[in-house]
């Protein structure tokens, strides 16, 4: 038996002795039990006292387990702390060691400084030992540039005077210039005051002289366009396609240039109005240098005056070539009494007297007698050409007696030209012109 657990039996046994011994009574000791019940007692005795003791050694085995997880994590934690004491401790001896290098780095750069600095110290000796001879130099040459100065200072006092007296003379002589300009610069505003008023005069003259007819009608002749327009419109049978070319002039209001055209020399008709085509397409043929045709993209109606009149604008690129094939709109259609009519096709032409429609304006009455006809003078016809005697243009015959004037080129409704088929737009504008015609007096229709 282990000799702990024997001397805690015996201990056990003593203090239970003790515990039940009654010191106080002497009292008889009770009966003896019976012999076979001893053996039982002192078996249960040895038994709690076995549980006790190991219930003790339990417990200090618990405490033992306790202490050594506590010494565990008291080891662990001082392991960590080790460990970064010795982590702590590697990165001080790198940086003691950079530090060390960088010391060593910088006393070497210390050093190439001092050896600089003793070089630069040395040149510096020298330089100073230089500028004091070039001081002891430029005092020795300031000397004698002083004198030089005195020198130059009496040479410039007496120059400055020369040149004062020479600034006196040229004053005097730019003042007697300026006179003179002056005295050019009014006589040549008076000649050219002069030259503009005769050029003016010139120009009065030549408006208010009338040109001769037959060179009006010879410029007439050189100055034509050609207009070509195709047209098809689908009909019940068969496409029937119009063709029509004609004779036109060239007019410009200074901003823009146009071809006029009346509708009566189109493929068109008031008739035609809400109508569709299956192709239309226009061409313009300009006069000499620009002898060659040009689409033309769209016709356009006057906006300001006859609704029959028609405009094919001229592209911009060839308004400076064809300058003087163009007529300017009259400025003063009243200036003389007479006229000059040209035929469309330029096969006559003869002056007429016109006068005023006072209830037509816009338009001018002529002179149709049936007795100037049959004294051989020129007979007014729808679509002739009418121009001043100074050249300008005047309008165009609605009919034998009555001249539309033109007195702007600002265009209104259009009529696209599109060989791929017809807008509708251009029905509209038929409509349109056909509903102004219809407005208009009976006298022009």
């Amino acid at each position: 038996m282990n000799k702990t657990l024997l001397l805690i039996l015996c201990d056990f046994l003593l203090l239970n002795l003790l515990a039940l011994t009654r010191w106080d009574k002497n009292e008889l000791p009770p009966p003896p039990l019976p012999l076979a019940s001893q053996p039982t007692s002192a078996r249960e005795d040895v038994v709690a006292a076995l549980r006790l003791t190991l219930e003790e050694e339990r417990a200090n085995r618990e405490k033992l387990a306790r202490d050594l997880t506590s010494t565990q994590a008291e080891s662990t934690t001082r392991a960590t702390i080790l460990d970064q004491a010795r982590a702590r401790t590697t990165e001080l001896s790198e940086r003691l060691q950079k530090k060390e290098q960088e010391s060593l780095r910088l006393t070497q750069q210390a050093g190439l400084e001092a050896e600089r600095t003793r070089a630069a110290l040395e040149s510096a000796r020298s330089e100073a030992a230089t500028l004091r001879q070039t001081e002891e130099k430029l005092k020795s040459e300031t000397a004698t540039l002083r004198a030089q100065v005195a020198s130059a200072n009496l040479v410039a006092r007496s120059a400055e005077e020369r040149s004062r007296f020479t600034e006196a003379t040229l004053r005097t002589a730019e003042d007697e210039k300026k006179k003179l300009l002056e005295q050019n610069q009014s006589l040549s505003k008076g000649v050219t005051q002069l030259a503009e008023k005769n050029g003016e005069i010139t120009k009065e003259i030549r408006e208010y002289r009338p040109v001769a007819p037959n060179a009006l009608y010879a410029d007439f002749l050189a100055r034509r366009a050609t207009v070509l327009l195709l047209a098809e419109r689908p009909s019940a049978q068969n496409t029937s396609p119009r063709r029509r070319e004609s004779k036109s002039i060239l007019l410009t209001d200074g901003s823009r240039t146009v071809a006029l055209i009346p509708l009566s020399q189109t493929p068109f008709t008031l008739g035609d109005a809400q109508g569709t085509w299956s192709s239309l397409t226009g061409s313009l043929t300009l006069p000499p240098p620009s002898n060659f045709p040009q689409p033309v993209p769209s016709l356009y109606a006057l906006k300001q005056g006859d609704p029959r009149l028609l405009l094919a604008p001229v592209d911009p690129a060839e308004t400076n070539r064809i300058a003087s094939s163009t007529y300017r709109l009259a400025t003063d259609p009243f200036r003389f009494s007479k006229s000059l009519l040209l035929h469309p096709n330029g096969e006559s032409y003869g002056e007429c007297t016109f006068r005023l429609a006072p209830n037509l304006p816009g338009y001018l009455e002529m002179d149709s007698r049936f007795l100037n006809r049959l004294q051989g003078e020129y007979a007014p016809s729808s679509g002739d050409w009418v121009l001043t005697l100074g050249g300008e243009f005047l309008g165009i015959m609605v009919n034998d007696r009555i001249c539309a004037l033109v007195t702007s080129l600002e265009p209104g409704l259009p009529l696209p030209l599109n060989p791929k088929g017809a807008e509708r737009t251009v029905g509209e504008t038929l409509s349109s012109l056909k509903r102004a015609t219809a407005s208009l007096d009976s006298i022009l229709r």
